[in-house]
Order: structure tokens, then sequence, then C-alpha cells
């Protein structure tokens, strides 16, 4: 049976129309029909006051380390490589020994709980996709096909180079990449190139140490860039340059773990948005139809016919909900919904049936 959803405010992409208030009609999962009326004997949700938003999608994190604290042992580092050589040995110590003892179920719950809470159905894990991601039943649901590599300084240059062959043109290819302000981080795009690994499904994360020309020769080859602001400034003080990117809808946004970033996607957003660098409705971009884009899911992030049904609601109708979404925050958020069916309802609110 099919639904119909009736009186929100849709928050649609700027090249469909921007936000309106409208209908959906939903059917398997996804969304069939905009601005139509209802059928007779289909389920009617009236949602008059409210705003739906599309799921966000969070192009970096690493799922199973979001129950370590917040972690560094100097002010500001040059490279986040300094960073993982001085973190490494403290996983053998309290606190981290104990909490790394944890069945790796939940440590990925934690990491799954923080993102459906904060309105992201879609999450890219920069980590083997471990057992307890695979299930189709995950909230939010995990990107299944993608290849993967630490980084130019964990992961041996052979290594980069058979996983970025092994994986399909189709699937992202995802490396950190350029976090760091000094010589080093400035030459890993080349040594990057160098091996055959920068290609069109290649996404950096990080990105901070590139320079202007590193960018063109990026943007070029259609390589898009993961941006995560409050952890670049947590370990380096700065963050990437980011408008370039952002013109050529190839820039995404990600929380990575709570060991050095502020917390959840919506955290992302406002450290993003501090740094004035883009409009908010471009770094809406940047967790919906861009961050589909790269990834390789091109169904998700919008409401609009044959789009998959990821939304999630608040309270009110804003006049501007593309700064609105800067301000929000995981309280706000009323109930979230994959494919049409609620994954997560928030208990200070009364459910919307």
């Amino acid at each position: 049976m099919s639904v119909f959803l009736d009186g929100a405010l849709v928050v649609l992409p700027q090249s469909a129309g921007g936000p309106q208030i409208t209908s959906l009609r939903l059917f398997r999962g996804r969304v069939i029909a905009l601005g139509v009326s209802p059928h007779r004997g289909e389920k009617i949700l009236d949602l008059q006051g409210f705003t739906l938003y599309p799921g966000l999608i969070n192009a970096h994190d690493h799922l199973e380390l979001n129950h370590f604290p917040r972690t560094k042992f100097q002010e500001r580092y040059d490279n986040a490589h300094q960073w993982g050589e001085a973190f490494l040995p403290k996983l053998n110590e309290e606190p981290f020994c104990s909490l790394r003892a944890l069945p790796l179920r939940e440590r990925c719950r934690v990491g799954l709980l923080k993102n459906i809470r904060s309105g992201v159905t879609t999450v890219a894990q920069h980590n083997p996709l471990h057992r307890p991601l695979r299930q189709r039943c995950t909230a939010p649901q995990v990107i299944g096909r993608y290849g993967w590599a630490h980084s130019l300084h964990f992961t041996p240059p052979e290594t980069v180079q058979a996983h970025f062959r092994q994986t399909p043109p189709n699937a992202p290819f995802m490396i950190h990449l350029a976090e760091g302000t000094d010589e080093v981080a400035a030459g890993e795009l080349s040594r990057l190139q160098a091996l055959g690994c920068l290609g069109s499904n290649t996404i950096l994360i990080h990105g901070v140490g590139l320079s202007r020309d590193d960018q063109v020769q990026t943007l070029k080859t259609g390589a898009g860039l993961v941006w995560c602001p409050s952890s670049n400034h947590f370990l380096l003080g700065q963050t990437a340059h980011v408008e370039a990117f952002s013109a050529a809808g190839t820039l995404a946004l990600g929380s990575d773990s709570r060991l050095t970033a502020d917390g959840d996607l919506l955290d992302e957003l406002r450290a993003a948005h501090a740094t004035a660098q883009i409009s908010p409705a471009a770094l809406f971009k940047t967790v919906t139809t861009d961050a589909a884009r790269m990834l390789r899911v091109p169904d998700r992030g919008a409401l609009l016919p044959g789009y998959r049904a990821d939304f999630w609601l608040i309270a009110g109708q804003p006049t501007d909900p593309y700064r609105n979404l800067i301000d929000l925050c995981p309280e706000d958020i009323q109930s979230v919904w994959i494919g049409g069916q609620k994954v997560y309802q928030n208990r200070a609110y009364s459910p919307v049936h």
C-alpha cells in the first residue's frame, strides 16, 4: 500500500525548485510522486507544521571508533601522521585498552547511533566493512561497495595500488590524503598520482595540504574531496580550502570519528559554516546530492520521484531550511525514516502516525 505524506515543508534541492510545502507519495520504499493528491484508501500522514529533510549522507566515519574520547597529546600537529604515531602506543594503555575490549558489535552500534540520531541515513565507513555493518536492517545504511587505503604514510605503496585497482570504476576509492600543513602533506597528491591512484572515483579525505595546483589537477580527474573541518582544526589548527570543489559539485562532508572531531554530522555542518567558505545551500549539497554522486549512490540525498524514501522530521517550517539546518542538533529531530520505514523515534516527541 502506498503512503501519502501531506502538508510538510519538503526540503528539495535548489535544482528542483528548492524547499516547498507539498505532498509526497511513497511506495515500496521509494518516492513515486511529488505534488499530487491522495488516492482513496491509501495511508495518509498529516505533516502540516513539519519540515521534512532528506536523509543526510555522512561521507567519512570510522564507525567502530566513536566510543573513544577525543584525544590529542599536544596543541597542534604539522601532520596527522604525527598524531597517529603518538596515538597507536596508547592503545595498550588505559582507558583505551578497556575500550578496545568492548565487543565489535557494541563499538559499531555506538557509531551507528551517533549517525542516525543526527539525521544520517547513509554513511561511508573508512575501515573494513565489519560484519555488524553489513546487515540490511542497519540504520543508517552503510555503503557496501567501496575501496580504501588508510593513507600513504600507514599503507605501503603497493597495497594502495592493489586496493585502487581492485575497486570497480563505479565504486568510490577512499584515502586520507594531505592531512597536514607540512611539506610531506604538500607532496602527497603527486605521490598518489605517480602510483596511478588518482582517478574519477578517487575520494581524498581531508586535503588540508592541497595547493591550488593540486586542486586544479584533482578537479581535472573528476576526483572528489571529503571535508572534515572540526577534526582538521582540532589536530592541525586549520582546514582545507574547499570553494573550488564545492563549485564543481565534488565536495562532501564527513564527521570523522569522535577521536578527533566535534561529534556528529550536524556538529560538522556548524564547523564548516563557521569557516565562511561556502553558503548554507552549498553545504546542504555536501551532505545530500553531491555526496550521493561521489559515493555512487545516485538514488539518495533528495526527495524526488525514483529516489529512496530516506528522510527525517522536525517541528516548524523555517523560512530558510538550508540555513536552519546549520543550527539543528539531534534533540530537534523527531524521527528518522529509511526506505519509507521509521527507524528512529526521539522519545521526547510523540510519534507521527
